[in-house]
């Protein structure tokens, strides 16, 4: 979930489509003020659902009103178990540890196997989210979400990703990870103060499988969830019929989802979030349709 992080792919991508694609939860929580209240808490049994009425005018005044029309009462749902029935999977960011440089390590050693992996994730956002005079001239415009393209980077370790996510070929039609190649890969920040759209559109992905990747999310951020339309039937389940839901983007968690199921990004209404989404397609073209999807 077009959002930003699909509409700046769109300009990019060899396949003329977009693409998109969680906070430190359970630790934000304690900080948050009354308007975050109404995210679900992990684990626990019914979704909440959202509420103007539960947010300040100053933060409604960062959505439009047609994110306010849609958004209106429906799920917030962080819950993996109830994300599954949707066609969704939600697991811990795999270790990004493998290849960071001791300059990005806070200890200064190229052991990383065992670094914490909130610290790891911190630096890799850091790393990517950082304007340069190339990126600023390739990507970034600063009106919108900060982009930067990353499948070029050397140093950041995208073999570990299907190595290490093992719920891809349990929830998705393969028997391997090496049915899948990676097609594209970037970072998108969000920074509420600095960038005047944080948003985007409905959409497809341009890819079979895409992996959305939250690396961090600041203690007061507020909305920015992913809005996804209908289920989708992962493998050897039947999806639970739904209309829309919103699904939290959690810090050190990691959203895979069908490329072609439909999704956005809503409005970042304060703080800041660092994401890097990943798409990948079938080897085998003869079973995906993305190289002629629409994905608007």
């Amino acid at each position: 979930e077009s959002d930003h992080e699909g509409t700046q792919h769109c300009k990019r991508s060899s396949v003329s489509c977009d693409l998109t694609f969680a906070t430190q939860h359970r630790i934000a929580r304690h900080n948050m003020v009354s308007q975050n209240t109404n995210e679900e808490r992990m684990g626990e049994g019914e979704p909440s659902h959202f509420r103007c009425s539960d947010h300040s005018d100053d933060l409604l005044a960062k959505l439009s009103d047609a994110e306010r029309d849609v958004m209106e009462g429906l799920p917030i749902i962080s819950d993996a178990a109830t994300l599954l029935q949707y066609g969704v999977v939600k697991v811990p960011v795999p270790n990004l540890a493998r290849k960071l440089s001791s300059s990005d390590n806070d200890n200064g050693d190229n052991d990383n196997d065992n670094a914490d992996s909130t610290s790891i994730n911190h630096a890799w956002a850091k790393e990517f989210s950082q304007v340069t005079p190339l990126n600023m001239a390739l990507e970034g415009d600063g009106e919108y979400a900060f982009y930067r393209n990353i499948l070029d980077e050397p140093d950041f370790p995208f073999d570990c990703i299907l190595q290490d996510t093992d719920a891809i070929v349990q929830h998705f039609p393969i028997d391997s990870q090496t049915e899948l190649r990676l097609d594209d890969a970037f970072c998108v920040y969000y920074n509420a103060a600095t960038h005047d759209t944080t948003s985007g559109d409905r959409h497809m992905d341009p890819s079979d499988v895409t992996v959305n990747m939250c690396l961090h999310k600041t203690p007061d951020a507020v909305g920015s969830y992913v809005l996804f339309y209908g289920a989708r039937s992962l493998a050897g389940r039947d999806a639970t019929q739904i209309d829309k839901f919103l699904v939290v983007q959690e810090e050190g968690y990691a959203t895979i989802h069908f490329g072609d199921h439909f999704h956005q990004t809503i409005s970042l209404l304060r703080g800041e979030r660092t994401n890097i989404v990943l798409t990948y397609c079938y080897k085998d073209e003869t079973r995906s349709d993305v190289a002629t999807r629409t994905c608007y």
